[in-house]
């Protein structure tokens, strides 16, 4: 089966000591645990850094984008290749892909964002939890939409293949990006504001728009996101993907874990091994195996082709 899972924080969390937002049992995602978990490509972001655009010396982006790539071969060195496509990586194999979260990382500059494209970036969300000067995030001012550079950036994704990640953009600039865009966005790593009321996770007319305009969701592993009980499982995960299929977008939702960037996760779910586990779920909870094949990878494969000019 083709998986794909399109947020970690694992180049973050090997890059940073004393990382403030993994769990400090250890890594989530490794290798062995990639190949146990049957994972076909695996999105690594490249984080701008918890200061945003305010960082300065070894938290400013430039240097945070600097040792998550110097972090990289620590991934790609033991047999699992780092793909510029998608459509590059093969089912069977093991693969990674790049992405960017937080604009601010590209420095104010267009020719940042294309030797990102460059290094094989394909993901960009254009906020984390600062205002840049791209947009505003969901924690402050969201109600905004895109800022002047934010259209020029969005405008130049659009010709090199890159993806508009609406995760922590606040909902001024995501309905900008479905009114306005001539690409449709996707959101890496949300949940449903339906299920759990928090600021990251979509509302239901968000998911609504997102299905209609053939974009794209990846539902978060956090447990923060997926309910406000405090302890969540493989079957709260499934909850979300049921909601977002119920609202007509069975091919529209998969997997966005946030691994090496959650404190927490479900229980059944504590790494990429454990994907079986939620694809079994899935399997019982009455999804078809062609249904299941589509949220596990096939559904972005579709989404990308629109960045791509690849058919699925």
């Amino acid at each position: 089966m083709f998986l794909v899972d399109t947020h970690c924080d694992t180049l973050f969390a090997r890059s940073t000591p004393n990382n403030p937002f993994a769990d400090h049992t250890g890594l989530h995602v490794t290798p062995q645990r990639l190949r146990q978990g049957g994972v076909t490509l695996q999105v690594c972001a490249l984080y701008a850094g918890p200061d945003g655009p305010k960082g300065r010396g070894a938290n400013n982006p430039r240097a945070m984008a600097e040792a998550q790539l110097n972090a990289l071969p620590q991934l790609t060195s033991q047999g699992i290749q780092l793909v510029d496509n998608p459509f590059d990586a093969n089912e069977g194999q093991c693969h990674v892909m790049l992405s960017i979260e937080g604009g601010e990382i590209i420095e104010d500059s267009i020719e940042r964002l294309r030797d990102f494209r460059a290094l094989g970036v394909r993901l960009l969300s254009l906020t984390w939890n600062h205002e840049n000067l791209i947009a505003y995030p969901h924690t402050d001012h969201g109600h905004r939409g895109l800022k002047p550079f934010g259209w020029q950036v969005v405008k130049e994704m659009n010709k090199l293949g890159i993806a508009a990640d609406v995760s922590h953009l606040g909902e001024g600039g995501f309905w900008d990006l479905i009114f306005h865009n001539e690409k449709p966005p996707m959101a890496s790593h949300s949940c449903c504001r339906k299920l759990c009321m928090h600021t990251r996770n979509l509302t239901d007319d968000q998911i609504r728009a997102l299905i209609e305009c053939k974009g794209w969701i990846g539902i978060n592993f956090c447990p923060a996101f997926l309910t406000e009980k405090g302890r969540a499982s493989v079957d709260t995960v499934i909850d979300h993907i049921a909601h977002i299929a119920d609202l007509g977008g069975i091919e529209n939702v998969g997997f966005g874990s946030d691994f090496d960037g959650i404190q927490s996760t479900p229980e059944g779910l504590a790494h990429p091994g454990d994907f079986p586990n939620l694809l079994s779920a899935l399997a019982k909870r009455g999804f078809l195996q062609n249904e299941i094949a589509a949220i596990a990878g096939r559904n972005f494969l579709r989404y990308m082709k629109q960045f791509t000019g690849q058919a699925v």
